[in-house]
């Protein structure tokens, strides 16, 4: 091992082991959910009620700082995963309101899947349901995480702790310059599979991740973009299984919330818990100690503007429903050491003792 691989691996140990953190608060975000750094260098957040751009401020004397901007101006909506595909931000979020229907006063629960084109100076999120009358994704029970799969398709989670629930899968149609829905599949990935209530979803690749109650599980394309229920070569030539009893990555207390892939391994919030565990690729896990964090989140990787691989983000939710508290209702960074991104980081990683 080089001398830097060991210095590093000790960082590494003390960092994770020990449960030492030290974080800065960057944004006040209500509800603090889902972090997407976009390819064009933007940084999104979505909070309970709203998507928000995270910009980077410089003043004359070099000084840095934050502010937010919300990116959605539609009706008060309780918000889920963004994802990135080509120049396209995808986000869904679920509107539940009172409407009278004749004389009689129902409960309308209307699912939006909303785009917003990064191309544009401005970003603006845009629900792709306006003026459908019947849509299939009003029947989800909280849709929440979100993906894009090798060949294009939305991979969405909807999460139901009163049942059983499923993953499903938008395919769009781009022909007329903005994206359609072209097909909903809401039981794409079922209880075959081993689902439960499945929440985070993360593609990285070839492979699917996704958290399912105290679980990670891991699955594989074959190469025409689906997720058979058997065993397969894959298409980086390995033999690969998606059978419920093969497909469980990653096993935590209570409730697995967001997922990051990472050096072979899985990084995960615990909400309930407060703190992140990381498990590697061997799957010895460490973790921070509890309430290092209130109600984590979501987790990334910092870039683009203002940020570095030296940055771990973190959403801090806090209390569900309480949007006030300096506690939680946060994004958060935890200045490392060391370069996440960097490939001898990884190593470094993978080479601990």
């Amino acid at each position: 091992m080089s001398q830097y691989v060991k210095s590093l691996s000790t960082m590494c140990a003390i960092f994770l082991i020990s449960g030492c953190i030290e974080k800065e608060k960057i944004e006040q975000i209500p509800d603090a959910e889902n972090i997407l750094f976009t390819t064009q260098g933007d940084l999104l957040v979505s909070g309970g009620k709203d998507i928000y751009q995270i910009t980077t401020n410089t003043d004359e004397d070099g000084n840095i700082s934050f502010s937010n901007t919300s990116v959605y101006d539609g009706k008060t909506c309780s918000f889920g995963g963004i994802a990135q595909s080509g120049d396209w931000a995808f986000s869904v979020c679920k509107e539940i309101y009172l409407k009278w229907q004749g004389f009689t006063l129902r409960l309308i629960q209307d699912t939006h899947l909303l785009a917003a084109d990064l191309t544009k100076p401005n970003i603006e999120f845009i629900a792709l349901d306006r003026n459908l009358d019947d849509d299939p994704m009003d029947d989800m029970a909280v849709p929440n995480g979100i993906g894009i799969s090798p060949t294009g398709e939305i991979i969405i989670a909807d999460t139901n702790f009163f049942a059983q629930s499923s993953v499903g899968r938008i395919t769009l149609d781009y022909s007329t310059g903005f994206p359609e829905i072209a097909q909903f599949e809401p039981e794409w990935l079922d209880h075959t599979y081993g689902f439960q209530t499945p929440n985070g979803v993360k593609v990285d690749g070839n492979t699917l991740y996704v958290s399912d109650k105290n679980k990670v599980r891991r699955l594989y394309f074959d190469n025409s973009g689906e997720i058979p229920l058997e065993e397969f070569t894959n298409p980086n030539g390995n033999y690969v299984s998606n059978l419920p009893g093969d497909n469980v990555l990653y096993t935590g207390d209570i409730i697995v919330d967001d997922i990051l892939p990472y050096c072979g391994g899985i990084a995960v919030t615990h909400f309930l818990t407060h703190k992140l565990v990381f498990q590697d690729a061997l799957g010895e896990k460490y973790h921070t100690y509890p309430l290092s964090f209130f109600g984590p989140s979501a987790l990334a990787i910092g870039q683009g503007q203002g940020f570095t691989g030296s940055d771990l983000m973190v959403t801090e939710k806090g209390i569900p429903l309480e949007t006030s508290s300096t506690s939680g209702n946060r994004l958060s960074r935890v200045a490392m050491d060391f370069d996440l991104s960097d490939p001898l980081t990884c190593q470094a990683i993978n080479e601990l003792d």
